[in-house]
């Protein structure tokens, strides 16, 4: 499929995709500003929820971002808001020497705002994050905007350096960078006038967050075999206040957004960007370190996967766990598991298989390959 046939479908599918978002403009320095902005289902403004910005990239559109990064899925099971802000021209005002001047740090201050009084939004869960130049907008809300957001992400974005120069946050900002090794986009290793290099933006973060130099480095599981990706989890510790920093680095990933159904280019679909961003973003509120608000997202992890005598189940404890075959048969079938736990595969026949986990009211499928 060419890549035009490819936006035509995006463009085409974001129609009905976003038929429960909310369309709404905020006049703002004198300029006519939209956004998009996704509720959950039933929401009521007494009950105060998380609001998540979620912003475009360069040349891209709200729309299109609601749609690549599925970050609704996430926030209706988590029942957080989201909205997803357009920037003037296609773009956010970052420091580059091309894009947008506008002030876009006083129009997500005043979204914030807006969304409070119309919707409940809880001042103190207010969080962003973004693609490519949207990612690089998220840091600059963490440098100039920390007051009112909680925690950053950036998705293949960085820093400019004229940025990092005038950057004095004052206080630790929990961030978290996911980003590929093989990004034509924005280079891991910098690109002169455009980012510096990941290891720059990360040691200035690490600095400014008093965390330890030397992050502790460990695999994430690689869940798909044939994406042509592995990710390594950098965490710093020892942070300020536990605000952590937290590197996710995509070997061989490209310009993209891990986990999007959407594969314009090398896409790791090891893990989901969306839901390792919210799992993230939930354990900060403003000027504190949150052990109240514990909306779980489900998540599982098989591996190894394919799998040869076993495989160990990486989910939430007290679940519920049955796989079947390909002809719909249980194999197996256990309550009230642990995370971690290992089922003999060593007799089953080599085939596909789907293993189905429920906790609580929510249930989960993966497919289980054994060879």
């Amino acid at each position: 499929m060419s890549r035009w046939m490819i936006l035509v479908f995006f463009l085409y599918t974001a129609v009905a995709y976003s038929q429960n978002t909310l369309t709404g403009n905020i006049t703002h320095d004198g300029q006519n500003r939209n956004y998009r902005l996704r509720l959950p289902a039933n929401h009521n403004k007494n009950t105060p929820i998380p609001l998540v910005f979620n912003m475009h990239g360069f040349t891209s559109n709200a729309a299109q971002q609601e749609l690549y990064s599925a970050m609704n899925a996430v926030a209706d099971t988590a029942r957080f808001a989201v909205c997803y802000p357009n920037g003037i021209g296609n773009a956010w005002n970052v420091g580059w020497d091309f894009g947008s001047t506008a002030d876009d740090v006083g129009f997500i201050a005043a979204m914030i705002d807006r969304f409070h009084l119309d919707y409940g939004i809880d001042k103190s869960r207010v969080y962003a994050c973004g693609m490519s130049n949207g990612g690089f907008m998220s840091y600059r809300l963490a440098c100039e905007l920390n007051d009112r957001i909680a925690a950053i992400a950036s998705v293949t974005g960085s820093m400019v350096q004229q940025a990092i120069d005038v950057c004095k946050p004052a206080k630790a900002v929990p961030i978290m960078e996911i980003h590929g090794t093989a990004d034509g986009t924005v280079n891991y290793d910098g690109t002169p006038n455009v980012s510096i290099a990941i290891p720059l933006l990360l040691k200035f973060w690490q600095e400014n967050n008093g965390c330890n130099a030397n992050p502790i480095i460990t695999m994430m599981p690689n869940i798909n075999a044939s994406d042509n990706t592995t990710t390594e989890k950098w965490t710093y510790t020892n942070c300020t206040d536990d605000k952590k920093l937290i590197h996710l680095k995509v070997i061989n990933g490209a310009h993209t957004w891990p986990g999007a159904l959407i594969n314009l280019s090398t896409t790791s679909q090891d893990f989901k960007a969306s839901v390792e961003i919210w799992n993230f973003f939930k354990q900060y509120k403003l000027n504190t370190t949150s052990s109240t608000y514990q909306d779980e997202i489900l998540e599982i992890t098989i591996t190894p996967n394919p799998a040869t005598d076993k495989v160990q189940l990486l989910c939430p404890n007290q679940s519920m766990v049955t796989i079947y075959n390909a002809n719909g048969h249980s194999m197996a079938h256990q309550t009230n598991i642990n995370s971690g736990m290992e089922i003999s595969t060593i007799e089953w026949p080599s085939g596909v298989y789907f293993v189905q986990v429920r906790s609580g009211k929510v249930t989960k499928n993966h497919k289980l390959i054994k060879i």
